[in-house]
């Protein structure tokens, strides 16, 4: 005699609880590890500068550049060396803060997303471990 294959109510319930949480964690997890609650600057804009005070690369590496800003022009230091007094550089303007508009700092690539999916990943299997020791 055979007997039907039931999974029990509260087995189904706790399931559905496990899946809905993960599914909410990832899509919170890849929601900011998207960018979507960066607190960098959102408005920067790139614009042509003139260096007033160079600055040796053998030094502190701050130079004095006046940009355009509004109607009028505006004074930054940025972090950078090796410019002439009159040389005209491209820079990157944000909150205040003043780049070189080409200078790259480390990787090219975002790899934010893809650790955060392993962090999750890693969470779950913590969590599979835990309860196979559960069981001894």
């Amino acid at each position: 005699m055979r007997v039907p294959f039931a999974i029990p109510a509260p087995a189904l319930k706790l399931a559905a609880v496990a899946v809905f949480s993960v599914v909410v964690a990832l899509g919170l997890a890849m929601a900011g590890a998207l960018g979507h609650w960066s607190s960098g600057p959102t408005t920067a804009t790139t614009v042509q500068a003139t260096v007033l005070a160079g600055s040796p690369c053998n030094g502190d590496g701050l130079e004095r550049v006046s940009y355009p800003s509004g109607g009028g022009t505006q004074e930054a230091r940025l972090d950078a060396c090796g410019h002439e007094a009159g040389e005209k550089v491209e820079v990157t303007v944000g909150d205040g803060v003043v780049h070189l508009a080409r200078a790259t700092a480390g990787a090219t690539v975002d790899a934010r997303p893809f650790a955060v999916v392993l962090l999750i990943f890693a969470g779950i299997a913590g969590a599979w471990f835990t309860q196979i020791k559960r069981r001894d």
